[in-house]
């Protein structure tokens, strides 16, 4: 299933930009690699997982919680990697730069290029959104397009609970920064993710990437 990237993309001033991006990095997705375990409370049982429903709306969507995922590389424009995602159940979204594909396979999930970000210094964002993710092992594999540095920013958001006549929830966020990659290389990072609002989200990688605590 390819990606319908047009849809993707976020408005921006100058034509250019956006022709060079549905080009160059139509997206973010995930293939193969390692699995590492986690100690966190964030990682439920496969039982607990297949339990947990999908959104069927926008509204019960944001009740479920939320995770948002950011890339970035030190280079001016679109980033110079792909990123795909795969949630626990096995469903991908995202680009492979390399495999020149897309997917999009959640209920509720998009991705897009931003330009438009002030903070972004000239470079462009990558951004996943995934409302009402279920709890699990995320994996992340960054896909080199060029030789580069990298950086993800990831936040999450727990599912709403009722405390005290009103609806609170938890939100967490890591990051990894600065990570060298060669032309046509894979990282792979995983991520655990739960919508219990006592668990933070808590990010795994490969020794070559350092990773920012937890917040």
């Amino acid at each position: 299933m390819t990606l319908a990237v047009p849809r993707m993309i976020r408005k921006t001033s100058k034509a250019s930009i956006v022709l060079s991006i549905l080009a160059a990095v139509p997206l973010l997705a995930f293939a193969g690699g390692h699995v590492m375990e986690t100690g966190t409370s964030a990682v439920k049982t496969l039982h607990e997982i297949r339990d947990e429903a999908d959104p069927d709306d926008v509204q019960a969507c944001y009740a479920l919680g939320r995770l948002d995922i950011t890339f970035r590389t030190e280079k001016n424009g679109p980033p110079a990697v792909g990123l795909v995602m795969t949630d626990p159940r096995g469903r991908r979204i995202g680009f492979d730069p390399l495999k020149k594909h897309g997917w999009q396979e959640l209920p509720k999930a998009q991705g897009f290029i931003d330009c438009e970000t002030p903070d972004a210094q000239n470079a462009c964002l990558g951004i996943i959104q995934v409302c009402g993710p279920i709890s699990g092992t995320y994996k992340l594999e960054v896909i080199a397009r060029q030789t580069t540095e990298y950086s993800l920013d990831i936040s999450g958001r727990s599912q709403e609970v009722r405390e005290r006549q009103a609806l609170e929830a938890t939100s967490s966020r890591v990051q990894v920064n600065s990570v060298a990659i060669r032309q046509g290389s894979r990282d792979m990072v995983l991520l655990s993710y739960s919508r219990d609002p006592s668990s933070k989200i808590a990010l795994q990688s490969s020794p070559a990437a350092p990773l920012a605590s937890n917040q």
